[in-house]
């Protein structure tokens, strides 16, 4: 049982109560029919959508909805659980105050939080695949018994043709590409928030992404209906920018997992390629496509490999860099020359306290960004009271 069906039940005592006059009238039942089934239909393309949006808290929300209105005595299935869904809502609450209290915290220590949220929401999303979601494609189907038996179904028969299969599993496969497609568009808010150096645009986007939540929730309370109206331009949208999602959520990916193992003080940066990810697009490729660099005399050639599984080819970025700019999460290598000047890569944070060593294999100058020098004008200051002088030079 979804939160979906809860609100298309109604309709059903109708349909039953209008089987009567369905024998004298033939085209009433079927009308009833169609009305419910495309109930069902919207209630679950709504769900599925606030449950790629966020799965913690629709799993938790969903799961207490359904174990209110489950009759006493009736098996319930895993998400409608106390103890599953209880045990989300606590997770949600702590995860959300945490970061919400770790914003006024200072920039690194805060990066670290974000990275564990960050890791944690792609969790969420593989539990909400496997628990709510067959719950849901259960009710858009009317399939009765185990939901587990669509995914089974999937799994077992992963050659069959689309149009040999039953109408569950292709309902299923439809439901998870939509899971997907909104999920790596939710998903690239929790990204932006690990790479944002400002936390009040990481409040920001937090807002626009629960207020959105809330009034996809509420328009599926007041009618099935009303939550596919809301959800329809959401997913449309998603579809448009979900490849530029899906190429920042492995680059946040990889700095997320750099920063968390510390994987800076295992890396060997003498030799050896660089890994990168362009920081513009170049040379017909798009932004954030991850590959590596190596010097190539008063340039840099980049390598990267299609679907990261065809050969590998590599493109001349036509530009020497000039700096590499260290940032709080990554490091750029920008150019300053008329051709192809501005940012050229970006490299994760695996090379953090080795840019002096990647910046000389390139000819390139180190830097300290706008937010480090900053940090660090403001640690000469408070030094400075205590007796500690800074030298000016050092200041400058």
């Amino acid at each position: 049982m979804s939160f979906a069906a809860t609100h298309a039940a109604p309709s059903a005592p109708a349909a039953a109560q209008t089987a009567p006059a369905a024998t004298a009238t033939p085209d009433v039942k079927p009308a009833s029919n169609v009305e419910l089934k495309a109930t069902s239909l919207s209630g679950g393309f709504a769900e599925i959508t606030g449950l790629a949006i966020s799965p913690l808290v629709v799993m938790s929300l969903f799961g207490a909805v359904d174990w209110w209105n489950a009759p006493a005595g009736a098996p319930l299935p895993l998400h409608a659980n106390p103890w599953f869904w209880g045990t989300l809502l606590g997770l949600v609450v702590i995860g959300q105050s945490a970061r919400w209290l770790t914003m006024p915290l200072p920039m690194p220590i805060r990066k670290l939080f974000d990275a564990v949220h960050y890791l944690e929401s792609k969790c969420s999303a593989l539990l909400a695949v496997g628990v709510l979601l067959p719950s849901i494609v259960s009710a858009m189907s009317h399939v009765g018994g185990d939901p587990n038996q669509i995914v089974h179904a999937t799994v077992l028969a992963p050659n069959t043709a689309i149009a040999g299969m039953p109408s569950d599993v292709v309902t299923y496969l439809g439901a998870l590409a939509l899971f997907a497609v909104v999920w790596i568009v939710s998903h690239a808010i929790d990204a932006l928030v690990l790479l944002s150096p400002f936390a009040l645009i990481d409040a920001l986007l937090l807002s626009a992404r629960a207020t959105i939540l809330a009034l996809l929730l509420g328009a599926i309370v007041i009618h099935p209906v009303f939550g596919f109206i809301v959800a329809l331009p959401i997913v449309l949208f998603c579809i448009l920018v979900a490849g530029w999602c899906v190429r920042l959520d492995i680059f946040a990916t990889t700095c997320a997992w750099d920063l968390l193992s510390m994987r800076w003080h295992r890396v060997i940066p003498h030799h050896g390629p660089i890994r990168a990810f362009l920081a513009l697009p170049r040379a017909g490729l798009p932004i954030r496509t991850r590959g590596t660099i190596v010097p190539n005399g008063a340039s840099m050639t980049f390598h990267y490999r299609r679907w990261f599984i065809m050969p590998t080819r590599e493109v001349d970025l036509g530009a020497h860099p000039s700096a590499l700019v260290r940032g709080v999460v990554w490091s750029t290598f920008v150019a300053t020359t008329e051709q192809g000047g501005g940012a050229l890569v970006a490299i994760p944070p695996r090379y953090r306290s080795h840019e002096a060593i990647v910046a000389a294999r390139f000819g390139a100058e180190p830097k300290d960004g706008l937010i480090w020098r900053g940090l660090g004008a403001i640690w000469a200051f408070i030094r400075n009271p205590f007796g500690r002088r800074t030298p000016t030079a050092a200041v400058q």
